[in-house]
């Protein structure tokens, strides 16, 4: 999930950015799992240059966890420990708006080895977008899909996102595969500049870069498309939520498993009007590529 934030202050930004990397964790993990990370971890000044000093050197048990910056005009990427210690060097680097910054946390394997995260939070900065900041967040698609996890994980990830719409100023919201660039499902299908992300983001007002399960359209556009009645009168969506700075957030079904095939067409003709228009590429021959069943093709 990618949640596009607008403010004419970069305090506004960097407050946001604070707020996702921080109140926004603890709202998805629980308060139990940040209580659980390791809090007696070496905290760096200057920020470590391996995530392995980030994480306890003994001990590996439970959970660990750590926060990464990459400054602006460098290709460094600089770690520490996410514990509350660490939480003004971070503030400080988000004051000078990095390129990217996020937290992640995860469990060690049996055999103490740092594996794969089960939480994900970024924010990223772009040098051509000054009023902008992106909050992600990253997901297993398993997670919402297994029987076992479904419903928590729905319900942990509505509670972020609206957590998020209700406090800022999201102008543009979407849900994609993970892809280079951050670019939506609908983005990665068209040629050429139509499909780059920064360009079509200084655009916000007017275009839509995509569309998806679970999105944000902005007051202005929602307007043209409608607004909230004419939306919801079109079918596309199971809920329809009208924002502070009156966005829309959408849902098309109440679960990620059923946005497929008539629910992904039906979204896509309430929104088309505003998307940013290009010729579309043909699925990538490549093995293991993300599906392509989340935007029309033939249409």
């Amino acid at each position: 999930m990618e949640l596009t934030i607008h403010a004419e202050e970069p305090e506004q930004l960097r407050s946001a950015a604070l707020g996702w990397l921080t109140d926004s964790v603890r709202e998805y993990g629980r308060q139990e799992t940040i209580d659980a990370l390791p809090q007696n971890v070496k905290v760096s000044a200057k920020g470590f240059t391996r995530i392995v000093q980030s994480v306890p050197g003994k001990n590996r048990k439970g959970l660990w966890g750590y926060v990464h910056v990459s400054p602006q005009g460098t290709f460094d990427v600089l770690y520490n420990p996410y514990t509350p210690a660490t939480l003004p060097w971070l503030d400080q680097h988000l004051t000078e708006q990095p390129e990217s910054a996020g937290v992640t946390i995860g469990r060690f394997s049996e055999k103490g080895e740092v594996g794969n995260s089960d939480i994900s939070f970024t924010v990223v900065f772009e040098e051509d977008l000054p009023d902008q900041v992106k909050l992600g967040f990253h997901l297993d698609t398993t997670a919402l899909v297994a029987p076992g996890t479904t419903a928590a994980e729905h319900e942990r990830l509505l509670a972020v996102v609206r957590r998020a719409c209700n406090r800022y100023n999201v102008v543009f919201g979407h849900v994609s595969y993970r892809r280079s660039g951050g670019v939506t499902e609908w983005e990665s299908r068209l040629r050429g500049r139509p499909g780059d992300p920064v360009s079509n983001a200084l655009q916000w007002r007017i275009l839509l870069r995509g569309y998806s399960w679970l999105m944000v359209v902005p007051a202005g556009i929602a307007e043209r498309l409608g607004g909230h009645g004419g939306l919801a009168d079109t079918g596309a969506f199971s809920t329809l939520s009208s924002l502070p700075n009156g966005s829309l957030l959408l849902q098309a079904t109440p679960t990620f498993q059923q946005y497929d095939n008539e629910a992904v067409r039906a979204v896509h003709r309430a929104v088309r009007e505003a998307l940013v228009q290009g010729d579309l590429r043909s699925p990538s021959p490549v093995p293991d590529q993300p599906p392509t069943n989340l935007v029309v093709l033939d249409d």
